[in-house]
């Protein structure tokens, strides 16, 4: 991947991030500087995405741990570095444990959205 790449994978990610907690039925604190997503649920949850240009990464904090994430060209996803589950997927699996909301988000790549 070059750089060019990264940068409009990962500024589509966050547009596509942003947009989905924006949908959300509770009202999520959405705070956006320097490369960093900052959302604070109403439950005191707080979720941290961030861009990682050195490694081309995706990071993501939950109450869960945290999660690192590479774009994997050929399935058009970030995968987990370690699980290799999908970001998206994964997303909406720590929603709903730390805040219990529902994201209707469907992964696209997946074919199911």
């Amino acid at each position: 991947m070059t750089s060019n790449q990264y940068y409009e994978q990962i500024d589509e990610t966050f547009e596509e991030v942003e947009t989905a907690l924006e949908t959300l039925p509770d009202d999520v604190d959405i705070r956006c500087a320097e490369g960093v997503i900052n959302a604070t649920f109403s439950n005191g949850v707080v979720f941290v995405f961030s861009r990682q240009p050195p490694t081309e990464q995706l990071w993501l904090a939950t109450p869960g741990g945290g999660f690192h994430y590479l774009w994997h060209e050929d399935s058009q996803r970030w995968l987990d570095t370690k699980s290799g589950a999908s970001f998206h997927t994964f997303l909406v699996e720590e929603l709903l444990q730390h805040t219990g909301i529902h994201l209707e988000w469907d992964d696209p790549a997946a074919g199911n959205g």
